[in-house]
């Protein structure tokens, strides 16, 4: 700063501080946003449920095949089934019928 003949140290003439500050304040912006984008995303989660679902062989082929006729996932199928499910006065348990769609 001396040699360049500053009495005092001035942000606006500090091209390369000024450049390291406005850096430093785009990556903390990002993270913050970042951080809220995740929390956001937890909140979400809290209300799925995530599970592992072991099929017998039978039910399986069958799931499996009817993905394969909608070009679908068997997990694309397995969750509008479980979207349709109806519990009755009795406690059965039913899906009416549907199709399979993208």
């Amino acid at each position: 700063m001396a040699q360049a003949g500053w009495g005092a140290y001035e942000p606006e003439r500090d091209t390369q501080g000024s450049t390291w500050a406005r850096e430093r304040t785009e990556r903390r912006d990002g993270a913050l946003a970042a951080k809220a984008a995740f929390e956001a995303r937890r909140r979400e989660e809290a209300d799925e449920l995530r599970a592992e679902l072991w099929l017998s062989a039978a039910s399986s082929r069958l799931i499996r095949a009817t993905a394969d006729r909608a070009g679908l996932m068997p997990a694309q199928v397995l969750a509008p089934l479980a979207e349709r499910v109806v519990v009755g006065e009795d406690g059965t348990v039913s899906v009416p019928p549907f199709m399979p769609s993208r």
